[in-house]
């Protein structure tokens, strides 16, 4: 049984929160992951236009079709007296040796924006991401994903990650992480702008305390977002991880992060822009 708990929030007084009880049914083992499941929650969405609030059952299920691939596939049906949306993903993930991780995606979501919601907008992404680790120090990542958004635009993303897990340190990873994106048009009532592109330096921390109970990892670094190839900003981000055991059957993952535009504030400025985000994972076994 899982308790899971989604917040954030921006500098724009946006507000976006879930809140789910999830179960899930084990069938494979830790090498092997199969399992099914299914929950029921809430999902809000507020910002300076007003509120929009869905009740939602959730099914998930992960399953091996052989040695290397497996299937991966959740559901949500978002209900609401003015719009009752499915939600949705499914992924191949492809393992074919412990060098290389791959996954073939598709994902159906709102957008999440309440004049979005009120014109019942909603995106499908598709898209392929690999990992694969050059050396024992060394991961390169990429991903190409396309968006088609509901109001007839489209989006494409590119995405490039170089990991530096550092031996002689092995509590310190270094990263750079570029995004780049294009729209067909700036959507009504989202931000989507022509171009966007985002280069990042990050270091990561991490170990364990408590008898190795605990795993602790803290992401912080800076770079640049540029929009339209005409305005940049230096752009900084902050990620706390935790996850571990209390006990041999009660668990937690947390997560809490900060990006900002402009400077390091947790009250942007003026242009600047600020999205903070956490999620709270509390686990019981039997």
């Amino acid at each position: 049984m899982t308790i899971d708990a989604n917040i954030a929030r921006d500098s724009d007084h946006a507000k976006h929160d879930g809140y789910y009880l999830k179960y899930r049914y084990d069938t494979g083992t830790r090498q092997s992951p199969s399992y099914w499941g299914f929950g029921g929650g809430m999902r809000e969405v507020r910002d300076r236009r007003g509120e929009s609030s869905y009740h939602a059952v959730t099914a998930e299920m992960e399953k091996p079709l052989n040695k290397t691939i497996a299937l991966r596939a959740q559901a949500a049906k978002l209900i609401d007296t003015r719009w009752s949306p499915w939600t949705g993903s499914s992924a191949l993930v492809i393992k074919p040796n412990d060098r290389s991780y791959n996954e073939v995606f598709a994902e159906r979501d709102i957008v999440d924006t309440t004049r979005a919601i009120e014109q019942k907008l909603t995106v499908e992404t598709y898209g392929l991401s690999s990992d694969y680790r050059l050396h024992p120090e060394w991961t390169v990542v990429g991903a190409y994903f396309r968006q088609d958004f509901s109001d007839r635009n489209e989006r494409t993303g590119k995405v490039a990650r170089l990991l530096w897990e550092i031996s002689p340190l092995p509590w310190l990873i270094a990263e750079l992480n570029y995004k780049e994106l294009d729209a067909d048009f700036n959507g009504d009532g989202y931000f989507s702008p022509d171009e966007l592109t985002e280069s990042l330096a990050l270091v990561t921390f991490r170990g364990t305390i408590f008898k190795e109970s605990h795993a602790l990892q803290l992401k912080v670094g800076g770079g640049e977002q540029t929009i339209n190839r005409e305005f940049s900003q230096d752009l900084y981000l902050v990620e706390f991880k935790a996850r571990g055991w209390f006990t041999d059957s009660v668990g937690h993952e947390f997560t809490l992060g900060c990006k900002n535009t402009g400077d390091v504030s947790f009250a942007a400025q003026a242009d600047d822009y600020r999205y903070c985000y956490s999620r709270l994972q509390l686990h019981r076994v039997w």
